[in-house]
């Protein structure tokens, strides 16, 4: 039996369904066999960022009223190993409230028999979307890039679903770049993660060559930044929990003493 993880986020922007789309890969580049449920309900987006948009005719709403099977509204992301990495792309006409939570929880079980990993690519906040894909989720991520608005919004959302028993989410800080937490300009992101009492996940920088491979059609994964792509792949090992430590963000003692100004 396989496991679900839902992504969300406080707020919209963060990255979120890239960084979805990206530990998707990582899963499956492991010999893990993989699917993602675009969760956004209505405003569907994994079908682009993965380049299936010309391909997908079925989707999460022909299988919920039973237009069609399952297996016929999966589509396969080529270049991750044949039968290992697969789409359930989202409905942009259904709305959240017209979903029943035994027909979304009935999918997620079925999927998690066949498969390692269900990634559950959901929206940002904390309304009825959020909660319905929660009860399908075995675990929770939170992403939110290093700024104060990001990070008080992640903290909303991780207080609400702990005060409601929906389970303590994991943090992830996107687009993170080094420099800035060298210059303290922004906060060094496990003192984050104790500041907001969320375990982190993973860490993952800042890439130009992300948005340029989004323009070209390309997978994120894929982009050619070797230092981004070993982000997703220690965060996918720290998921399935291997002991991968995280990389050194500040200056050593040595270092700053011999560069004084």
């Amino acid at each position: 039996m396989g496991r679900s993880v839902l992504i969300t986020s406080g707020k919209g922007g963060v990255g979120k369904s890239t960084l979805a789309v990206s530990l998707a890969a990582a899963f499956s580049a492991r010999g893990l066999s993989c699917v993602l449920i675009d969760g956004d309900i209505g405003l569907r987006c994994a079908d682009l960022l993965l380049g299936l948009q010309d391909q997908v005719v079925m989707d999460m709403e022909d299988v919920l009223e039973g237009r069609c099977a399952l297996a016929d509204a999966l589509y396969p992301v080529n270049g991750f190993g044949e039968g290992k990495l697969f789409l359930l792309p989202a409905s942009q006409a259904l709305r959240a409230a017209q979903v029943r939570r035994r027909d979304m929880n009935k999918v997620v079980d079925r999927l998690r028999k066949y498969f390692d990993i269900v990634i559950l690519d959901g929206p940002a906040g904390i309304g009825r979307n959020t909660r319905l894909l929660l009860e399908c989720a075995d675990r929770c991520i939170v992403v939110s890039t290093p700024d104060s608005v990001s990070l008080r919004d992640a903290e909303k959302v991780a207080s609400v679903l702990d005060e409601n028993g929906l389970g303590h989410p994991d943090l992830i800080i996107n687009r993170l770049k080094k420099e800035y937490v060298r210059s303290g300009l922004a906060e060094e992101p496990r003192a984050v993660a104790d500041r907001l009492d969320m375990p982190l996940l993973g860490i993952i920088p800042d890439s130009d060559r992300i948005y340029a491979a989004l323009l070209k059609g390309q997978h994120p994964y894929l982009c050619g930044d070797r230092e981004l792509k070993n982000a997703f792949d220690r965060t996918a090992s720290r998921f399935l929990g291997d002991p991968v430590p995280f990389p050194q963000m500040t200056f050593s003692p040595v270092y700053r003493f011999f560069h004084r100004s």
